[in-house]
């Protein structure tokens, strides 16, 4: 029987500090809960029968998702500002009747 490799062996150092890793988590998070409340807006828009209402709502959740996507705890300057973006968004789709 072969002794197995850790799954963890290959992964090298990080190049961010765990101060930037837990930055990271929160920038993430914070886009996530921006993604969801358009959830809740394009069930209402669609509950509405209002399709153009819709399809604006899907195309900025979905311009969020990939702001998700082009974010790594490497660029803090990128995600201290997505931080700051997504409170700002999450505010105003909150508010949005």
């Amino acid at each position: 029987m072969t002794e197995q490799e850790p799954v963890l062996a290959g992964m090298g150092t990080a190049s961010w500090s765990a101060e930037d890793g837990v930055a990271y988590e929160v920038a993430l998070e914070g886009i996530n809960h921006v993604v969801g409340a358009y959830s809740g807006l394009i069930a209402q828009a669609r509950k509405a029968g209002d399709s153009a209402r819709v399809d604006e709502l899907l195309a900025e959740q979905s311009a969020w998702s990939a702001k998700r996507g082009s974010l790594g705890p490497e660029d803090r300057a990128g995600v201290d500002a997505l931080t700051a973006e997504s409170a700002q968004a999450l505010e105003r789709l909150r508010s949005t009747p």
